[in-house]
């Protein structure tokens, strides 16, 4: 028996219990220390379970469900797996029922899955993993893998699982099996891809998002996102390359696209000779674009050019005055893109901090008439939904470890009015991952809610669920799951 399958073993034996949970650091993931890579290694189980070992009180007030999703994997039948975005999705699904919760987790069994486990070997690249060389005449039975593990979302009576590299997928909201991609009733071509971070407009209850089209102009496509369950197409912006825009503000008039000089090397792709990471470059002389678009559709779209810089998530935007104001997390640099390649490996490449930033745009005369910066390493920004596209004081986001990549060892609130933050660390041995606000029934305030995220205790190896108070970062609970779930990106909570 080798060190990896030894490691497997400990692990199957400390989710049973026949092992205690802290022998079992000593020997995971082929020898790995840093916490930022144990809190997303490969989930330890599947199953359902009701969670009783409780610190403090879940409030009674909370009822809803927490959804998350995550690459849950980091190894495929001994390949050891690159980049921080590969491996199946893992979906978890949290029930808060007056003061109690329960606990429903499993991989999406997609179709390119479920034929690897039954060939009992690695068949499809992941992003930054290509598959080993098959057998002499084995061809897969699917075009590829389109992994549904940055984001999930509730819509149109189904729960989607989404990505950026092809369509949503379709998963039930009760058991998590899943149900196949989904194209919104025919109206979204089949050469798009879509955004795992689409907005919506809590005045309407209606949707927007936006996808590349893969195929000649890689057209930036924008579209509406109806109450029929139905996409409306907005905008069709042809760009230069396949850019990577992984998000986007909506403001009560305009979206907002922030195009960092990233994007994918097209003829390497189509070559099928090296992964979607391997052929994402950084033009460091090129300019970040900023597109403003009307949100009716109409009008000319207004760019603003900027020096280059890497972002993946924004908070917030609204509209005063005739001028936008935006919230982004921006990057000088590309390192960022290095070191998440590099997620596997013992030493990681230093990144640039980036910036908690406010800009203040100015459409009518394609300019930025000023910019605020606040906090470095952030990440991760959430706010009160309800104040999508308005003005939302509150941000609320994860912080970066300054000295474990990958580790975001505390909680922050930002108050964007007064240009202050206030930060809860997470104690020794712990990290958390994004927190989702949560609103408390009836109350329409940005401070009477909680936050809730969930956290990795190394000492442990078990994953938690933290909820604070959203006004104060308050100590509320810690909800413990007896096993260890990969923290992931990103989730929703979708009340009673």
């Amino acid at each position: 028996m080798n060190r990896r399958q030894f490691a497997r073993l400990v692990g199957f034996a400390s989710t049973l219990g026949l092992i205690e949970p802290q022998t079992i650091i000593s020997v995971l993931a082929d020898g790995k220390r840093q916490i930022g890579y144990l809190a997303n290694r490969t989930a330890g189980a599947e199953g359902a379970w009701e969670l009783k070992r409780i610190e403090g009180k879940v409030p009674k007030d909370l009822n809803g469900t927490l959804y998350r999703v995550a690459p849950g994997q980091k190894e495929i039948f001994g390949v050891r797996l690159q980049h921080l975005f590969d491996g199946d999705a893992f979906v978890s699904r949290y029930s808060f029922r007056e003061g109690k919760v329960s606990l429903r987790a499993r991989f999406v069994e997609t179709p390119q899955r479920l034929e690897e486990i039954k060939a009992g070997r690695m068949l499809y690249g992941e992003f930054g993993t290509p598959a080993p060389p098959l057998p002499e005449g084995y061809k897969p039975a699917h075009g590829g893998k389109n992994q549904p593990s940055v984001n999930v979302i509730r819509w149109d009576g189904r729960l989607l699982g989404l990505s950026e590299g092809g369509h949503p997928t379709a998963i039930d909201p009760n058991d998590l099996s899943y149900q196949g991609e989904w194209d919104f009733y025919g109206t979204l071509p089949k050469d798009m891809s879509f955004t795992a971070h689409p907005k919506f407009d809590p005045q309407t209850g209606e949707g927007y998002a936006y996808g590349i089209r893969k195929g000649p102009g890689m057209a930036l496509t924008v579209w509406r996102m109806g109450r029929n369950g139905k996409l409306a197409q907005l905008h069709a912006l042809p760009q230069k390359g396949f850019f990577m825009i992984h998000d986007m503000l909506l403001a009560r008039e305009h979206l907002v696209f922030v195009i960092p000089p990233v994007r994918y090397e097209v003829g390497q792709l189509i070559s099928g000779k090296v992964t979607p990471a391997d052929a994402v470059r950084y033009f460091e002389n090129e300019p970040m674009r900023l597109v403003i678009l009307r949100r009716d559709g109409t009008g000319t779209p207004v760019t603003i050019e900027q020096p280059a810089g890497m972002v993946f998530h924004h908070g917030n935007a609204f509209e005063h005055d005739g001028k936008l104001i935006i919230d982004s997390i921006l990057s000088p640099d590309g390192s960022v893109l290095e070191a998440l390649h590099a997620f596997s490996q013992d030493r990681l490449p230093a990144t640039s901090p980036n910036k908690l930033t406010r800009l203040i745009l100015d459409p009518a005369k394609a300019t930025i008439e000023s910019r605020t910066e606040m906090e470095a390493e952030q990440e991760f920004p959430r706010f009160d939904a309800r104040r999508g596209g308005a003005e939302a004081r509150y941000l609320y986001t994860a912080a970066f470890s300054s000295t474990e990549p990958f580790a975001t060892p505390a909680l922050a609130r930002h108050d964007l009015l007064r240009c202050k933050s206030q930060r809860i660390e997470s104690g020794k041995a712990r990290v958390f991952g994004e927190p989702v606000f949560v609103p408390h029934p009836g109350r329409t305030s940005e401070e009477r809610g909680w936050l809730l995220a969930l956290g990795y205790d190394a000492d442990r190896d078990e994953t938690f669920l933290e909820i604070r108070d959203a006004g104060t970062l308050d100590f509320q609970a810690r909800v413990w799951t007896g096993r260890h779930f990969p923290l992931g990106f990103h989730g929703n909570f979708y009340g009673a």
